[in-house]
């Protein structure tokens, strides 16, 4: 370098331009008397005094003075310049002419000062200058101020400015940091945390928001995330964050435990790293770090543990080290090709277990030969749209043919060319397997398909028929192309192609089973009846991953059935047919009921009045064996009366007309032992009516149930003993009753009448209910042995049951069971 001497006028009559070092030099040599600004000597004092303060300043300063925007500067300011660029020409030049590059930018600035005062301000400002041979990028922060001559108006513009250019690269360079840390981040789903012990609150990213369930607010109080976490682990993790804050422990946090989501229950395990920082005092002011999703790891290695565990003696010396989830980075340097990556990337791309250093091209040996195109047309579509994703075949050192799948990010420049990439990759190797074993299981699925004669068919989710077996086609008679240009539904007749489309649609739209019968068209024309169903087959969280349906010919069952029907309807006719007959027996026996209420009572009056009459007058005439053959005529008389009314109460308890009436039934009690009251008098007896219910009922059937039921008790009365007849009542709901006939859910009225009579056999409970039956001789007690049966006929119009239970000489009970409504 050539240094140029610069001899310095004496200063003694310029004392305002004395020191200033290199500038104050160059200002005091220049011959001012050429510039528009002339002599020093002639200066104004306000320029003198602005320049004075200028040289002498260590902060970077310029001075635009006059009409013409002469150019000043000073030390500090010389080194944004550069080197050959417009140092030294541009002190004393014009600033239009010193700065045309851009004038443009800065003209307007300069305007507003002169013309208003106003001083202006710029921060981190790009204005390119020409310095260094070219013209560069530099960033300025930086202030426009008027200076005022001796008569009040401006006559310059003062710049104070600082180059930030090296700090806005910094900034630029941290930015891409983030981006590339943030990336990182995303790529290896971590979920990021900030804590201020102070507070006793953080913030966190979406996806640590999102396992833990909590709001998307900007800072959360600790406790919310410690409430998430399972009880077992609450503990553990509290005190490994208490023991991180201590700055005896040096700050760092690793530990493992499981996130319970609050909404879904869902389970997850993560290993959470942390550091604390701490101020002078040693106290903690921030806690940052990650957590990362070991879910699968940690069940992956508990099955390697359990494996271990049963094969641990024989295999003592194998070493299984399965990281899950591990991922490999990498980055590429697009200008200079150079990589950078991680030891398991070395693991994925080769088989390496040992740190090596590979070029680019030794890396890309490692593809598979016939796989390097799918790479290059991934990387020219990620140039394209900035991502990287692609699956390629690897060839290991040993040979052996492995998976990878990549993903990747490509960053530019300000001029937006590509200057890096930023991946990771995994080893797939292991899921193509399980691909390949898919594909051979489907294989073997349509093999068994095509060998079975039931039409098999399966879809996608959304309903897209993608797969027929060989029965389809040869039933059908169509070929593949046929079906798949005019689709499947040319096979289903046009009657039922409608709801065929309906059904179907709505079963994929709900995910429920389709089932359906419709008829398809065979190769002859024909149709023929078929059931067709489909289910879906889900994936552990209950996402559809296809449709199997099956379609099997029911035409003979359908003949079958409409067979069955004729039969059915021909048998339907002869009930029909049975029913009128039933009918016509229905009035032959109303019309017997009435010859025996009116035709055949009347000629058995006429035989008791003759006979009364014969014995009162003729009494003494008789013969004592007359006299005892005309009281046996009287008694089978009486008896036959009987037994004609008690036959017509019996049919009548079927043919009479229901009337139903909501009454509480102790009211009918009362009434009928009013009617008995003579009766039980002349036995003695003692009636107990506790609770009763209230129900819906046939109000004169029931008064003549419980008529005959009283009766019958005090009939049956032990001799020498006081009867004691108990009634009671209550409401039981069928679920309670051990019987099927009950329904769970309807109310029954229960009434159970209980006496100390003569009971009897528990083998008769049953016949007792019988006409006609009776357990005793007609001398001992009297009666045809039709209340009982009476009694039972009622109960059934009531939809009701009742049950005897008896022991001799120990009394009887009767329970009654009936809806409380009908």
């Amino acid at each position: 370098m050539i240094k140029m001497k610069i001899s310095y006028p004496h200063t003694n009559s310029i004392p305002f331009l004395s020191g200033g070092g290199e500038m104050g030099a160059l200002t005091r040599a220049k011959d001012w008397s050429k510039t528009p600004v002339g002599k020093p000597e002639a200066w104004p004092q306000s320029l003198r005094t602005t320049l004075s303060i200028i040289l002498n300043s260590k902060f970077p300063m310029f001075l635009w003075w006059g009409p013409e925007l002469i150019c000043f500067y000073n030390d500090a300011y010389r080194p944004s310049l550069g080197q050959d660029g417009k140092h030294p020409m541009i002190l004393g030049m014009k600033a239009e002419e010193a700065w045309t590059e851009i004038w443009d930018i800065i003209k307007p600035l300069i305007d507003q000062v002169l013309a208003g005062g106003e001083s202006t301000w710029s921060e981190d400002q790009l204005i390119p200058i020409y310095r260094n041979g070219k013209l560069e990028d530099v960033y300025w922060t930086f202030s426009y101020s008027p200076v005022n001559d001796e008569s009040g108006q401006v006559a310059g513009v003062l710049v104070t400015c600082n180059e930030t250019t090296e700090k806005i690269r910094v900034l630029k360079k941290l930015e891409e940091n983030k981006d590339e840390l943030e990336f990182a981040i995303e790529a290896t789903e971590l979920g990021t945390f900030d804590y201020n012990p102070i507070t006793n609150k953080f913030t966190a990213n979406d996806r640590l928001k999102q396992w833990f369930g909590l709001s998307y607010t900007s800072e959360i109080e600790l406790s919310n995330a410690i409430d998430v976490i399972a009880e077992k682990d609450r503990k553990y993790v509290t005190d490994a964050i208490q023991k991180a804050l201590d700055h005896s422990s040096g700050g760092l946090y690793d530990i493992e435990y499981t996130i319970i989501h609050p909404a879904s229950k869902k389970e997850t395990i993560v290993r959470a790293k942390g550091k604390a920082w701490f101020d002078k005092d040693k106290v903690a002011y921030r806690f940052n770090g990650t957590l990362q999703d070991i879910t699968e790891s940690v069940r992956v290695r508990a099955k390697i543990v359990n494996a271990l565990a049963e094969v641990e003696q024989n295999q003592k010396k194998l070493n299984i080290v399965i990281e899950a989830s591990k991922l490999g980075t990498w980055q590429l340097d697009l200008e200079t090709r150079k990589p950078t990556y991680s030891q398991r990337y070395l693991e994925i791309i080769g088989g390496y277990t040992e740190e090596i250093e590979l070029t680019h091209d030794q890396l890309l040996q490692h593809l598979h030969p016939d796989d390097m195109h799918i790479r290059e047309k991934a990387f020219k579509e990620a140039f394209e749209t900035g991502y990287l994703h692609y699956q390629s075949r690897l060839i290991w050192q040993d040979k052996s043919i492995h998976w990878m799948e990549g993903r990747g990010k490509v960053f530019y420049d300000e001029s937006k060319k590509p200057v890096k990439m930023l991946g990771i990759i995994r080893d797939i190797t292991d899921e193509k397997k399980q691909e390949q074993q898919i594909l051979e299981r489907e294989q073997k699925f349509r093999l068994l398909a095509d060998s079975m004669p039931q039409h098999i068919w399966t879809s996608d989710p959304e309903g897209n028929l993608n797969y027929f077996n060989k029965s389809v086609f040869d039933y059908s008679g169509l070929t593949p192309e046929q079906i798949n240009k005019d689709g499947w539904i040319q096979i289903v007749h046009p009657d039922d192609r409608d709801e065929n489309i309906r059904l179907w649609t709505e079963a994929v739209k709900t995910g429920t089973d389709f089932l359906l019968e419709h008829r398809f068209r065979r190769y002859d024309g024909t149709y023929r009846w078929q059931l067709s169903r489909a289910i879906p087959q889900k994936d552990s969280e209950g996402n559809i991953q296809m449709w199997v349906g099956t379609s099997t010919d029911i035409e003979d069952q359908k003949n079958f059935s409409k067979e069955l029907e004729e039969q059915v309807h021909e048998r339907t006719i002869q009930l029909e047919q049975k029913n009128i007959d039933l009918q016509k027996m229905n009035k032959e026996l109303e019309s017997f009921a009435y010859i025996s209420s009116h035709d055949l009572q009347e000629p058995l009056r006429k035989i008791q009045t003759f006979a009364t009459q014969i014995v009162a007058k003729e009494i003494e005439k008789l013969s004592d064996e007359g006299r005892d053959n005309f009281q046996r005529m009287q008694n089978a008389a009486k008896r036959m009366q009987t037994l004609i009314e008690d036959l017509l109460l019996y049919s009548r308890t079927n043919t009479t007309e229901r009337k139903y009436e909501f009454i509480d039934l102790k009211t009918i009690v009362k009434e009928v032992i009013e009617e008995l009251k003579e009766e039980i008098q002349n036995k003695g007896a003692e009636i107990e009516v506790n609770d009763m219910c209230s129900a819906n009922i046939i109000t004169f059937q029931f008064k003549q149930l419980m008529q005959n039921l009283i009766s019958n008790s005090l009939k049956f009365s032990r001799k020498n003993e006081k009867s004691h007849i108990k009634i009671i009542g209550e409401i039981i709901f069928g679920e309670n009753l051990d019987n099927s006939y009950f329904q769970k859910d309807t109310a029954y009225c229960h009434i159970r009448i209980s006496d100390n009579g003569i009971g009897f056999e528990q083998q008769y409970s049953e016949r007792i209910f019988q006409v006609f039956q009776r357990l005793h001789g007609r001398a001992e007690y009297k009666g045809t042995g039709i209340g009982l049966s009476i009694v039972k006929k009622i109960v059934e119009n009531h939809n009701g049951m009742i049950t005897a239970n008896g022991e001799p000489d120990k009394g009887a009970t009767f329970d009654i069971y009936f809806p409380v409504k009908e």
